[in-house]
């Protein structure tokens, strides 16, 4: 008997999902293959339909093709690739298994739970409430960073001098973190000059895919959402002193966390310490042309078969 498996969004019934997934598409689709080779019927869903228990009342079945119609029938799935990110799904005490799983979600939309967990490779960080000055002073570089404890694509995010920290109108509704800002101009020698931010990913306990963003000129932030620049960067390049301390992490999330599907941002600052700047459980998939596509995709099937 086959395993069902769904990947889950948090789209309308209304939207194709892989429709905006532009010429990552096929990417998706080429997963969904993979699966099926393995004996995994692999289909898409909503948390908008999601009952309990497994149970889904609706999918999209792209296994005819490209014109994908939503089909309002019930479905019971074994386990699911969660990619509506947050944490409203699936909910508290619900026995659906999710890669990843509740736990670690809960670590990742939380930067202030990671740092007190993998602080020694990041960093130094403190959590404001009311006290912003008298923690500027803790903090040796001219300038911070200020970020939401659950901020995505480098929205309400600040990188500035501590004078105008001190000015700063965080979003009331959120909490924040104060951390010492890392100068990474120098780069990584024979990966990125000036500026980065190098993305490694982990599935298996492996590193099988990495890149470097680098921000718009005299620009700090690099998220690709606020113009910066992405570059594939093959594993067997990237510096050993990275690939320890990645392991390092790895080893402890994949004992405690079910051998979780994520990814640690990286930079080196001009002594070229390594320090961990985030991490991220929502990854985005590699572009058809990247080299490390296959790989990614192999073990994406590996991880869920484990679960099964």
């Amino acid at each position: 008997m086959e395993n069902r498996l769904a990947l889950v969004f948090s789209r309308p019934t209304t939207s194709d999902p892989l429709s905006f997934m532009g010429e990552k598409r096929c990417v998706y689709e080429e997963l969904m293959q993979r699966l099926q080779n393995k004996n995994i019927y692999p289909f898409i869903t909503t948390t908008k339909v999601y009952s309990q228990k497994g149970e889904f009342k609706g999918y999209w079945d792209y296994s005819k093709g490209e014109k994908v119609e939503f089909i309002n029938k019930k479905i019971k799935v074994d386990i699911v690739y969660d990619r509506s990110a947050g944490l409203d799904f699936p909910q508290h005490k619900d026995d659906l298994r999710v890669v990843d799983n509740r736990e670690f979600k809960i670590l990742a939309w939380d930067k202030w739970l990671v740092y007190k967990q993998i602080g020694e490779f990041m960093p130094k960080t403190y959590f404001i409430s009311n006290n912003l000055k008298s923690l500027l002073s803790k903090i040796n570089s001219d300038f911070v960073v200020i970020k939401p404890i659950n901020g995505l694509k480098g929205k309400d995010l600040f990188i500035g001098s501590k004078k105008d920290a001190i000015c700063y109108d965080m979003n009331k509704e959120k909490s924040y973190i104060v951390c010492e800002f890392i100068e990474t101009v120098k780069g990584i020698p024979g990966i990125v000059e000036g500026r980065h931010d190098l993305r490694v990913v982990i599935i298996n306990n492996k590193i099988v895919w990495s890149h470097v963003r680098t921000p718009p000129n005299g620009a700090f932030k690099a998220n690709v959402a606020q113009g910066g620049k992405l570059v594939e960067v093959e594993v067997k390049d990237l510096p050993e002193n990275i690939i320890k301390t990645a392991m390092k992490v790895s080893e402890v999330f994949f004992k405690d966390y079910d051998n979780p599907i994520y990814s640690l941002d990286f930079g080196l600052d001009n002594k070229g310490k390594v320090f961990i700047f985030e991490i991220n459980d929502q990854i985005g998939f590699p572009k058809p042309f990247m080299k490390a596509k296959d790989i990614f995709l192999e073990e994406l099937v590996e991880n869920f078969k484990s679960k099964l």
